[in-house]
């Protein structure tokens, strides 16, 4: 019988080591033990509401389905439910579903629907700067590695696209 836990924690353990031998990270700067995370977070130069259309415009460009019911709005339901404003925060979720499907038809990869669709987060820190953090789709085909590696390698470059602010 196989040890699940044993195994991603192998999984994760070869892909840190991977990444600290990797050229480079999502941010430009060079790979390192530090560089090894599952969210990737970028500077927009544009305003909240304008990086959010952005996206979703360059997301649908490519193909992506990002319905209205899969946007949330974070900050209106902070303050609704605790009366805390946490500032504008808003949540995208996406998909690429012919990739979706061909991982979700295989019972071994059912369990990555926990982390579809994609989602990608924009938000404004106390600095004043609007902000896009989303899964490092890397660093999750280099744990799974397989089809999901090869899913990884196809949508990351989509996902890097998203965030073309020019």
């Amino acid at each position: 019988m196989k040890r699940p836990l044993a195994s991603l924690f192998g999984a994760v353990l070869l892909a840190a080591t991977s990444l600290a031998t990797a050229p480079a990270v999502a941010d430009g700067h060079k790979g390192g033990p530090m560089d090894f995370k599952m969210l990737v977070e970028v500077v927009s130069p544009l305003g909240f509401e304008e990086t959010l259309e952005r996206i979703e415009a360059n997301a649908k460009d490519l193909g992506w389905k990002v319905p209205k019911k899969w946007k949330v709005n974070f900050q209106k339901n902070m303050m609704k439910i605790t009366d805390t404003d946490i500032g504008p925060n808003q949540v995208l979720k996406m998909c690429e579903p012919f990739a979706a499907a061909k991982l979700l038809v295989k019972d071994e990869y059912k369990q990555l629907a926990a982390m579809m669709p994609c989602t990608i987060a924009v938000y404004e820190k106390s600095d004043g700067k609007v902000y896009v953090a989303m899964m490092n789709l890397e660093v999750m085909g280099m744990m799974y590695g397989g089809d999901v590696k090869d899913m990884a390698d196809e949508l990351a470059p989509q996902m890097a696209q998203m965030l073309k602010f020019d």
